[in-house]
């Protein structure tokens, strides 16, 4: 029988900040990981003489968000990020910069001016509830939008909705586009990307990490100190808790603790914990997950000049373009290009038809494409374990348990993908701290 200060359960990103940070902070940590692999959605691997990652990425919030707190405090070596460059839109086979500020947006006439005006009061509407008091967690942002816009309006915003939250407009809520860029609760909110799209000057501080994906991965194993053990292809079956955490027992092992941090998805959290009260369990079992599709292409010849990301608005399913050797050209054989198009995918698919139907979307958007194909490889992943969506429920670092926490995706409602991640990392720390203080 072994005896750690904490056990971090699963090896995701999550987990790995998790135990990065409390081991900095001189807890002796186990990582137990079920897979024979560590970073979850956010490794990469090689195919082919390319450098794919899990899913394209963006990371968000360099300049002062939660993974630049917990890189300057925690981090040994620091990844090198470059400058995620611009949005771009297609529509109708026509290409502009997204929007980024108001007079931007009014010269954006990739759609209708009618539009473009609608989406503008849309904003307002929701600037006007929030000074009111509206609880708008229940306020689908399709009440928000007049009957008047467009089909070609109506898509873009979809888009974003998807993209952002893993549902379609009627069910994404006006609350997931209100955030908090501080971590101070009586900070100044303001709505999150529909604000950026008229406000804020571009994604000034989003990066793609030098390296690809496995680079962050990198710089955190080099920066744990000797108090960090990790077990891969050690699946956990229970947590052993009475009033409190006590231990994790595994197919392996008996692990005695005083902390476990579980970054799995909360949904399952009920498996391995028993007698957990009815409400809270009845909230995990409503938890969606966003399902996507990625399909990586390497091409023999640079088709995506433009350094930045492509939103493809038409294609169907709705698509998001990132050529990430244009960020490293290593990451491709020298000459070739690198292109991941990532799709949001409903809760049930048939797997074969969904590969034909996204790629038969590539090809019809940008035809030459099939003749310079030198590889193709298919993901399918969980970029987000919760939908941020009105009728879905959605977990939270604090549990009913003393001392046992969750991360990740799913437990917290703040920005997306590993910027999430992070801040729920922060706030795991903010309570296991504060619950030390108070023994």
């Amino acid at each position: 029988m072994d005896n750690y200060d904490v056990v971090v359960i699963g090896a995701g990103i999550s987990g790995l900040l998790s135990a990065l940070a409390l081991s900095k902070e001189g807890k002796s940590v186990l990582i137990l990981e079920k897979e024979n692999y560590i970073g979850g959605v956010c490794r990469s691997y090689d195919i082919n003489g390319y450098r794919i990652d899990t899913g394209p990425h963006a990371i968000t919030r360099l300049s002062n968000g939660p993974l630049k707190k917990l890189m300057d405090r925690y981090f040994d070596v620091i990844p090198q990020f470059v400058p995620f460059g611009k949005y771009y839109v297609r529509i109708d086979n026509e290409i502009k910069p997204f929007a980024w500020n108001i007079n931007a947006w009014l010269s954006f006439d990739l759609l209708p001016k009618t539009d473009r005006i609608l989406i503008m009061k849309c904003l307002f509407n929701a600037f006007y509830l929030l000074t009111i008091g509206k609880d708008l967690s229940t306020v689908p942002l399709s009440d928000l939008l007049s009957s008047k816009i467009s089909i070609k309006g109506k898509r873009f915003i979809n888009w974003l909705c998807y993209f952002m939250v893993g549902t379609s407009i009627e069910n994404t809520s006006v609350l997931r586009f209100i955030d908090n860029k501080t971590n101070k609760e009586n900070s100044i909110r303001y709505i999150g990307k529909i604000y950026d799209l008229f406000i804020s000057e571009g994604a000034l501080d989003q990066g793609y990490p030098r390296g690809g994906l496995q680079s962050i991965i990198n710089s955190i194993l080099t920066s744990f100190p000797k108090n960090v053990d990790i077990k891969t292809n050690e699946k956990v079956l229970k947590i052993d808790c009475n009033e409190k955490v006590e231990g994790v027992i595994t197919e392996e092992n008996y692990y005695e603790c005083d902390t476990v941090i579980y970054s799995g998805s909360a949904s399952k959290l009920p498996y391995l914990v028993d007698d957990l009260p009815e409400e809270y369990v009845k909230n995990l079992v409503t938890i969606k997950n966003v399902n996507s599709l990625t399909i990586w292409l390497g091409l023999t010849k640079k088709l995506f000049k433009n350094y930045g990301s492509q939103m493809w608005i038409d294609s169907d399913p709705f698509a998001w373009l990132v050529p990430t050797s244009n960020y490293d050209p290593n990451l491709a054989p020298p000459g070739n290009q690198l292109a991941s198009f990532a799709f949001i995918l409903p809760d049930k698919f048939n797997e074969s038809k969904m590969k034909k139907k996204a790629f038969n979307a590539i090809v019809e958007i940008q035809p030459e494409i099939e003749r310079h194909i030198d590889m193709t490889h298919y993901q399918y992943l969980i970029p987000e374990k919760a939908s941020w969506s009105i009728n879905s429920g959605f977990g939270d670092v604090k549990t009913p348990i003393t001392n046992l926490y969750c991360v990740g995706t799913d437990t917290i409602k703040r920005s997306a993908g590993v910027s999430r991640a992070a801040y729920s990392v922060l706030r795991c720390l903010e309570l296991v701290m504060s619950n030390e203080k108070s023994r």
